[in-house]
């Protein structure tokens, strides 16, 4: 750290030391750098000096702390043989010393305590000891101030600390002799109290010996009296043992007590040893006094090492501009221009009068350049007032020659360890294609001072850029600008809405280059640093009064520094400029007011597309059946004289001074509009059509067909737009928009069935139990007197209805298409059950066709309606037909049972393709049951009685126990009685189907008789079925285990008596008949009647 701390010196005091001298290059600097070796020898002179009266100073305190020492040792020694527990223990073996016994032991311990405690003193003064070593190695390596404070702090609180501990000694010595005192004073009360006793009882003896008669209890009393005088005198014997004892330790107390003053004596000697050192501000004085010139001399040292390391200035590196010719070289541009005289400003706007005039001759501009230098180092500090620099110029060839050229440096200024220099440069600089020869120069820098340094750099290259025939040029139209009124280039659109536009960034100015070549000056005119801008140039920009009446610069605001231009707005007015065009003069300015050229150009104050006012329609939306022809809403109309009074307020246009925009057709034109984008609406976004009036009054809206807004629902917006312009100049624009926001929407028609009932003919529906309901049977032939066959189920509703009622009231309020398409008529709706069951153990689902004519279950055809005026409806015989048909007989009207459909009387409006269907108030709807038009019950019961007549079997005839019965409860006799005809030819009765016998069902043993079969749980019991005509059928007619006979010629029933009594039970057998619609299910019952003359027990019979 020393050698570290020496070279910084060294090298520090070179700067302060040096004499006046020139850095160029690379220098030995061995002589400068032996001047300050001296400096730093006599630097470390002092360093010895100081440390040496430290080290004096820290013996002084050493001999200080071993006094210290001595003395603790010395207050030990003598605490030692002090308060020792085998000292008082002679003094307390009697009982009537245990409480001062107990006393001094504690007072013993206590002493003991306190020895223990001066040993701890001892121990802390051994501490400073340490303490004080560790203030001699801190003064030994140079006193670090704090680190020094902090060890001397540490050592007096040490020292006040032992100072404490001994005072606590000597209070408890003190309060302990106390003790001792107060206990010897009360034991010789107790004494005195003893003797005082004693002396009262030799009276009372004495009195008692002068008495001649004792009776017996006064010569006990004289024996207690005998015994208590021997315990009076030893109580005597021990309170004189007790006073010796008292005595001997009152001396030692004495001696502890002479002891303690004598500690007393020591500790003051200490403390004034103590208070003899120096105190804490002592120290720090001494060190403040004897450090801190050393240290502010190590701090000059460190400035001085630390300039010359990162700010003393060695050398300039040049970063060249350009090459010129492969030299590295700083580059300078002088100008050439002929002054305008330009018409003046009067309140900032040019007061045109004439046109601008150029002069004839030339001016040229300095010479201007601007050089960068590295720094080396970067950091090395430098004095830039211009005078510290000068240019060493040389022109070159095979010869030194001195230049023509002058340069000055105007302005020096130092950043990130770069010098920029604003050089002015006058005579002179070669050009090597005309002179062979190139204009070098070197950089050289003066330190100020009264021995300055001259820092020189090396020599570059310097040349000169000419330029000429300055114009100005517009960028937008890529052509020299105009230069008078009248040769305007550019017509520059600004936003109406108080936007701006950067005419500097619009124009820039050309210059000719010596070699003839046109090259641009600047990037555009705001560039804040070209050759124009270092070369003194600026820009100016005014707005262009015309003539004596034009206003149009009024409507413009033209920062005539940054050519910043605005349109001026008013809310409240916004397009009253639109339209409007200023002339702007442009000025290359050199100097204060020299103007080297200039040019102009107009602005025109354009607009976005936007929207003026709006008109809303408020009309109903209409209910229609024709979408592309019929209209949505009532035609509208809004007052032109309104627009117009609109337009002038914001636009100040007159009436006379615009006009909308039309089509060929002489309708205006539609726009669409989005993002203040105006586009001619495309047809599919066109809405109706927007016409003038025939007086020219009234905006009229009409003919918006309902497509148009297919999706709009009321308080829902669709939107147009027209356009209006100024004649003559159509940038001029405005956009009215034209709302439709219906306030209402027309619903559709509701229909009122105003049909009568004849209440004959309607029957209580079972299942809506508010509704009524129609029954449909086999169609009979009105004019027959004889049948021939129920081959059909046609019924027509209208029947069921007073004469001409079957109809809806009139609809009003609606268009000529809608009230022209209303169709009413009777249709097929959904059932309310739209699954039901067949006889096959199918399910089927009920729907209906579109046009609601047709009914169909699971997509079959099963119903028609015919004619849905009069409501004639055809049921179809197939096979989904039958197996819904036959599911129940005609009187099983429940729910799910005969086969239902759903019939209403419905309206509709609007052509195929866009019916809309009703709602229809009134008994419009109702269900339609279909009967089934055969049943099979029994002409009486079928029974067999056991061991009956004593024969084994009994043949029963078939048709004797079967009963047939139509939808009318007419049996086979009354059919052929009434109808004339057979029921077999009737209905088409052919077969029958009987089940097989291992399909027969009983109640034997109390079983269930739907499901328990007979055969298999208990055999045929004796019960068959024989003869008949069996039926030889196709395939498709088979069912099976279930065997065909012809209806005329059945099979019967036997039954063989069994050898056993029983009781009566039952046996069903099921049965399918078949007929011209289907075939439906039935069964037949044979009961078997109990054994003859048995009991209810069923006893063997006799």
């Amino acid at each position: 750290m020393n050698k570290k701390i020496i070279n910084g010196a060294l090298l520090g005091l070179l700067v302060v030391a040096a004499p006046a001298c020139s850095f160029v290059s690379c220098k030995d600097y061995d002589d400068d750098f032996a001047s300050i070796r001296k400096e730093i020898n006599a630097d470390k002179a002092d360093l010895v000096a100081v440390k040496n009266d430290l080290n004096g100073q820290i013996t002084n305190l050493k001999g200080q702390l071993d006094a210290a020492n001595k003395k603790a040792a010395e207050v030990e020694a003598k605490l030692a043989d002090y308060a020792k527990k085998s000292d008082l223990d002679a003094y307390a073996k009697k009982s009537d010393l245990d409480a001062t016994n107990t006393t001094v032991q504690a007072q013993g311990k206590q002493l003991q305590d306190a020895l223990a405690n001066i040993s701890a003193l001892t121990t802390k003064v051994e501490k400073l000891e340490e303490a004080k070593a560790t203030l001699q190695t801190l003064i030994d390596g140079k006193v670090d101030k704090k680190e020094y404070n902090d060890k001397v702090a540490d050592l007096l609180s040490k020292i006040n600390a032992a100072q404490g501990k001994a005072d606590a000694v000597e209070k408890a010595f003190n309060v302990k002799a106390d003790e001792l005192v107060k206990a010897d004073k009360a034991l010789s009360d107790r004494i005195d109290a003893q003797e005082k006793a004693i002396k009262d009882f030799e009276g009372r003896l004495k009195a008692v010996e002068t008495k001649n008669f004792l009776s017996a209890e006064q010569i006990a009393a004289l024996n207690k009296i005998t015994t208590l005088e021997e315990g009076v005198a030893a109580n005597k014997k021990a309170a004189a043992d007790n006073k010796t004892a008292i005595g001997e330790n009152t001396t030692k107390i004495s001696n502890l007590q002479t002891a303690l003053d004598q500690v007393k004596i020591d500790l003051g000697k200490v403390k004034e040893d103590l208070a003899k050192r120096p105190t804490k501000d002592e120290v720090e004085a001494l060190i403040d006094a004897k450090v801190n010139p050393l240290k502010d001399q190590i701090a000059k040292i460190n400035e001085r090492l630390n300039f010359l390391q990162y700010n003393l200035l060695v050398g300039l590196e040049l970063i060249p501009d350009s090459y010129y010719r492969g030299i590295e070289a700083i580059e300078s541009n002088q100008f050439a221009y002929n002054t305008w005289t330009v018409n003046q400003l009067v309140n900032g706007v040019v007061d045109y009068k004439v046109n601008p005039t150029q002069a004839t001759t030339s001016k040229l501009t300095s010479r201007y350049a601007e050089a960068v230098y590295h720094l080396n180092p970067a950091g090395a500090e430098i004095k830039t007032d211009p005078a510290n620099f000068t240019y060493l110029p040389i022109d070159r060839d095979y010869r030194a020659t001195n230049s023509a050229a002058v340069i000055t440096v105007k302005k020096a200024t130092v950043e990130n360890g770069l010098l920029k220099l604003v050089l002015d440069i006058k005579g002179a600089t070669k050009d090597i294609d005309l002179d062979e020869m190139v204009t070098t120069a070197a950089l050289q820098y003066k330190a100020p001072g009264e021995n300055p340094r001259i820092i020189t750099s090396a020599y570059d290259a310097i040349y000169t850029n000419e330029f000429s025939q300055l114009q100005l040029f517009d960028l937008s139209k890529r052509r020299v600008a105009g230069v008078n009124k009248n040769s305007t280039t550019s017509g520059w659109d600004i936003n109406n809405e108080g936007d701006s536009l950067a005419i500097a960034k619009k124009v820039r100015t050309n210059g000719v280059q010596k070699d003839g070549t046109t090259i641009p000056m600047d990037k555009n005119a705001a560039e804040a640093v070209s050759r124009l801008t270092k070369n003194g140039f600026h820009y100016e920009y005014h707005l262009v009064k015309k003539d004596a009446n034009d206003k149009s610069f009024e409507a413009f605001t033209l920062d005539s520094k940054t050519g910043l231009i605005k349109a001026n707005y008013d809310k409240n007015k916004p397009f009253v400029n639109v339209g409007k065009t200023a002339t702007v003069r442009v000025t290359l300015v050199q100097g204060k007011d020299e103007v080297a050229t200039l040019g102009f150009f107009t602005v025109h104050i354009s607009q976005k597309d936007a929207i003026i006012t709006d008109f809303t329609n408020k009309n109903e939306l209409k209910f229609t059946c024709d979408n592309n022809k019929e209209n949505a809403a009532d035609a509208y109309t809004a007052k032109v004289e309104d627009l117009a009074k609109v337009i002038k307020d914001k636009a100040s246009l007159e009436a006379t001074e615009w006009e909308f925009v039309k089509n060929n057709a002489g309708e205006l034109t539609q726009f669409t509009f989005n993002n203040q984008v105006a586009a001619a609406a495309p047809a599919d976004k066109v809405l109706g059509q927007v016409k003038l009036s025939a007086d020219g009054k009234n905006l009229v809206w009409d003919n918006i067909k309902k497509s148009q807004v297919a999706s709009l629902k009321a308080g829902e917006t669709v939107a147009t737009f027209v356009k209006v312009q100024k004649k003559g100049d159509a940038s001029v624009r405005f956009f009215v928009q034209l709302n439709y926001n219906p306030a209402t929407e027309q619903a559709a028609p509701v229909a009122t069935f105003a049909g009568e009932r004849i209440s004959n003919d309607w029957f209580k529906n079972n299942i809506r139990t508010d509704e009524k309901e129609l029954r449909m049977h086999f169609y009979i032939e009105p004019n027959n007197t004889q049948f021939n066959r129920f081959d059909k189920f046609m019924y027509s509703i209208n029947e069921s209805y007073k004469s001409g009622t079957v109809k809806i009231k009139p609809l009003t309020g609606y268009s000529t298409a809608v009230l022209g398409s209303v169709h009413s008529g009777w249709r097929f709706v959904t059932p309310k059950e739209t699954v039901v069951p067949g006889n096959d153990g199918k399910q089927y689902t009920l729907t209906v066709s579109q046009n609601g004519l047709e009914l169909l279950a699971n997509k079959v055809v099963i119903a028609k309606i015919t004619n849905d005026q009069e409501g004639t409806i055809e049921l179809l015989n197939n096979p989904t037909t039958q197996v819904l048909l036959n599911n129940a007989g005609h009187k099983e009207l429940n729910k799910l049972q005969t086969l239902t459909a759903r019939v209403g009387y419905v309206t509709t409006v609007c052509a195929e393709g866009n019916v809309k269907t009703l709602t229809t108030k009134g008994e419009n709807e109702f269900d339609v049951k279909f009967l089934r038009p055969l049943d099979l019950t029994f002409n009486g019961a079928v029974k067999f009685l056991d061991a009956n007549i004593g024969t084994t079997t009994k043949t029963l005839d078939f048709t004797n126990i079967v009963k047939f019965t139509d939808w009318r409860d007419r049996d086979a006799a009354e059919i052929l009685a009434n109808d004339h005809v057979t029921l077999e030819t009737l209905y088409g009765v052919t077969t029958i189907y009987v089940a097989d016998e291992k399909q027969w069902t009983t109640d034997l043993n109390g079983d269930n008789i739907a499901t328990t079969k007979l055969v298999d749980n208990y055999g045929d019991r004796g019960l068959h079925m024989t003869g008949g005509t069996a039926l030889v059928l196709p395939p498709s007619a088979l069912v099976p285990s279930f065997k065909a006979y012809d209806v005329n010629h059945l099979p019967s029933f036997t039954y063989t008596t069994q050898q056993k009594a029983f009781k009566t039970y039952h046996v069903q057998v099921p049965v399918k008949v078949g007929y011209s619609w289907g075939t439906f299910d039935a069964f037949i019952t044979v009961t078997i009647e109990g054994t003859l003359n048995n009991d209810t027990n069923n006893t063997r019979r006799k």
